[in-house]
């Protein structure tokens, strides 16, 4: 019986392995893969290594508070969060950019309060984009300006 359940065990580690690894690569688009430089295949293989151990330590964590999900079943959730950026221009010409975060669903207000996270992971953000005088050292002749807004 003990070596049936220890051969589960590694089966399932396995098969968890080959899930995670697939994931991302189908997830970014990174098949199919034609290496011709030997820097290329280290650094894809690199990223690999990186995002399993980004996907496995966001699981872990999940596990410990009670979450057991597939990374494919946490990207669906997360995936009702969306950037959400309003363009416009103000009566003085400039052009205004307001980025912010819309509310997450509760499967993901779950996930974040889970893994510590705040629901909104970046603060309001206006950008003002004024157009400069020809004379005026710039490098586009478009000076930008970030405001954070609480």
């Amino acid at each position: 019986m003990y070596f049936l359940r220890t051969t589960w065990e590694y089966h399932n580690l396995i098969r968890e392995i080959k899930t995670t690894n697939r994931q991302p690569k189908t997830d970014l688009s990174l098949r199919p893969i034609y290496h011709k430089k030997d820097e290329r295949s280290d650094a894809h293989l690199f990223f690999g290594l990186l995002a399993y151990w980004v996907v496995n330590t966001i699981r872990h964590q999940l596990k410990q508070s009670g979450i057991n999900c597939y990374w494919t079943e946490i990207v669906r959730r997360m995936s009702t969060q969306k950037l959400v950026t309003t363009q416009g221009v103000n009566p003085l010409g400039d052009q205004v950019e307001l980025r912010q975060c819309s509310q997450p669903k509760k499967s993901a207000q779950v996930i974040f309060n889970a893994l510590g996270y705040r629901e909104a992971p970046f603060k309001k953000i206006k950008i003002c984009r004024t157009h400069q005088p020809p004379d005026t050292p710039a490098t586009n002749s478009i000076a930008t300006k970030t405001k954070f807004i609480k």
